[in-house]
């Protein structure tokens, strides 16, 4: 896939949370997943719309998981 600036603006706001002092290693495990989602996205060449969709729907579920428990 195309390298976007949202892509890597994402990517960056996730390694931010996850360098915060509060977050507990559950939900850093949880935003771990979610940033390399998001990096196996940057790297596929050729993604289609259903490739972009399985990905954010994992992102989201990693994310909803780590922060609504």
């Amino acid at each position: 896939m195309k390298r976007f600036k949202d892509l890597e603006a994402c990517i960056a706001l996730l390694k931010g949370l996850q360098a915060r002092g509060d977050v507990e290693p559950e939900q850093k495990r949880n935003i771990e997943v979610a940033i390399n989602e998001a990096k196996r996205l940057r790297r596929k060449k050729d993604a289609d719309s259903c490739d972009v969709y399985a990905c954010v729907r994992k992102i989201t579920e990693s994310l909803l998981s780590a922060f609504l428990k």
